[in-house]
């Protein structure tokens, strides 16, 4: 369809006959009811107008005067603090400590020392002593140097009889203490009931 269709289309002209129509009808009702005369009444009042007065703004007020200052208050006169007198306190005794001694220490105990062994003769404790030193062999060295010598042995007879600690007590030369300590330690003692010291000399002679 085209446009000049669309204008000859008998629907478009009656919407707007129509829109007409109720225009007429509505200004008839407000006729008929008054409502005419009662927009002309108002129209026949008088205007109210209010003037509306300008607002003033006012200074702001000057500033109060400050008072003058007040002179400064003088200091106070200096009084000095009255003088007070400290006594002195008395000295304190003197105060002496007085430490005991301790107590003395006990004494130490006494060393007993044991008794030392009685010397004896040889002949009592060793009977066959005379058997011993008669066989006892001439040191080869001092035979061969032509030496002679004597030595004195000290030995200990147990309570058993057994000969202890052999010690040489005197030599003349040294070359005979090996040979005189050897022959004691063949001694058959007899024992005493408590230990005894035996002395038994030794004399080494070359004979011509």
């Amino acid at each position: 369809m085209n446009y000049a269709q669309q204008q000859r289309d008998p629907r478009r002209h009656f919407v707007g006959i129509g829109s007409v129509i109720l225009i007429h009808v509505v200004v008839v009702y407000a006729l008929v009811n008054g409502l005419a005369r009662k927009v002309v009444e108002v129209f026949k009042k008088p205007l109210e107008v209010s003037i509306i007065e300008e607002v003033k703004v006012l200074p702001p007020p000057p500033p109060k005067s400050l008072p003058p200052p007040k002179a400064a208050t003088p200091p106070p006169t200096f009084a000095p603090p009255p003088e007070i007198v400290v006594a002195t306190p008395p000295p304190l005794a003197a105060v002496t400590a007085t430490t005991q001694a301790p107590p003395p220490a006990p004494p130490a105990p006494a060393v007993v020392e044991a008794p030392r062994p009685t010397v004896v003769n040889v002949g009592v404790a060793c009977p066959n002593h005379q058997e011993v030193r008669s066989r006892t062999p001439y040191p080869p060295q001092a035979n061969r140097m032509g030496l002679s010598g004597e030595v004195l042995i000290e030995f200990t007879v147990t309570p058993s009889g057994e000969v202890a600690d052999v010690a040489v007590l005197r030599s003349s030369n040294k070359i005979f203490n090996n040979a005189a300590s050897s022959a004691v330690t063949q001694f058959r003692c007899v024992g005493q009931g408590r230990a005894v010291k035996v002395h038994v000399p030794f004399v080494f002679r070359l004979e011509n």
